[in-house]
């Protein structure tokens, strides 16, 4: 069941002057702001952000200041056609929660199209291409935007010829529309770090679609920086395992059965609190006897004493990407440019020496 969403008093008020243009009430310039709230009895910034939504939908073109804006009246047409049904396919449920897919829902809706979160998850689809298929096939939709997707899910979007965004994921040798923090260079920052602090037992937690058989540049990065310190790599340093809470204790396990890690580098919050909470309940503490890092970015951190150590990137430049792509294919335009953001180490209070 779709979410019902309320129009706001501007968009109210947007719809009802294109209701008042289509009729000839207003043909070549639209009067401004001060006379059409008294018009409408509408407060006067309300009329001021309605005018502005229809400058964005091209219907209006401001002039200037002291300007009447001038009426496209081809474009209102248009924009009946504009509006693009887009499904938003998670890498799990609760990312429809994450502050950048909230605000990404919102503008593409303020943009005028119809953005939607899917009942499943690429998780609860199990990250399989025949799953993920035959959900997408019963699930019509007029472009799609993909989080963390792996090579084989994204190359079979492409497949479908159906416009496909990638945000995040494994995609850079497929061509389609894409944006990713550019992690790389910070995760080598950190493994310097925890390098020159004296860790050689270091160990990252991703998933299964990252490590793989053909592991991204992103996790190639942390092994390449450990063997160039002359530290041989192994499955210790990139383990397999099962990606649910089961296996994630067992891999815990097997880490600290015989030789454990001194520092942990974990891909997202998730995990990241999971490690905390189990080195705890194993009575270790962050980070006199293991050091810990996170490679993602997580409000939470900002409550978090010590501070925590993390990769940190700006997601606002990625949902205004998605909202520019989302507009370029409802006006016909092919585009597929990929893009990166960039990102940064920062150094917390949670690595530390290795213990003695």
């Amino acid at each position: 069941m779709t979410q019902l969403r309320l129009l706001s008093a501007a968009e109210q008020v947007a719809v009802h002057l294109i209701t008042e243009i289509q009729s000839g009430q207003y043909n070549n310039e639209m009067p401004g702001a001060m006379r059409l709230s008294k018009t409408y009895g509408v407060n006067h910034k309300t009329m001021e952000s309605a005018l502005q939504l229809l400058e964005k939908k091209q219907i209006l073109r401001n002039n200037g200041t002291r300007k009447c804006r001038t009426i496209k009246r081809e474009k209102l047409n248009e924009s009946d056609n504009k509006c693009l049904r887009i499904g938003i396919l998670t890498m799990e449920k609760g990312d429809e929660n994450v502050n950048y897919f909230i605000e990404l829902k919102n503008l593409l809706e303020e943009n005028g199209h119809k953005p939607f979160f899917t009942e499943k998850s690429l998780i609860d689809l199990k990250m399989d291409p025949r799953k993920v298929s035959n959900f997408i096939n019963k699930n019509n939709s007029d472009a799609w935007v993909v989080g963390s997707g792996s090579r084989e899910i994204l190359k079979w979007f492409h497949s479908i010829e159906v416009p496909t965004f990638a945000l995040f994921g494994h995609y850079s040798d497929i061509p389609i529309a894409a944006i990713s923090p550019e992690k790389s260079p910070a995760l080598t920052k950190a493994t310097r770090h925890l390098i020159k602090l004296g860790h050689q037992r270091i160990t990252l937690l991703c998933r299964k679609h990252l490590r793989g058989s053909n592991p991204t540049p992103f996790v190639s990065t942390m092994l390449k920086e450990l063997e160039n310190s002359g530290i041989k790599t192994s499955d210790f340093n990139l383990p397999e395992w099962q990606e649910d809470k089961k296996g994630f204790n067992e891999i815990m396990n097997s880490l600290f059965k015989i030789t454990p890690p001194t520092a942990i580098i974990a891909d997202e919050a998730f995990m990241y609190t999971a490690v905390l909470q189990y080195l705890a309940e194993i009575g270790l503490r962050v980070p006199k006897d293991v050091s810990l890092i996170c490679t993602d970015n997580n409000a939470n951190f900002e409550w978090c004493e010590p501070s925590v150590s993390h990769i940190r990137w700006e997601s606002r430049p990625v949902v205004r990407r998605i909202v520019r792509w989302a507009n370029n294919i409802s006006l016909g335009k092919n585009d597929t440019r990929q893009s990166v953001v960039l990102s940064d180490f920062v150094l917390g209070g949670t690595t530390g020496p290795p213990p003695s």
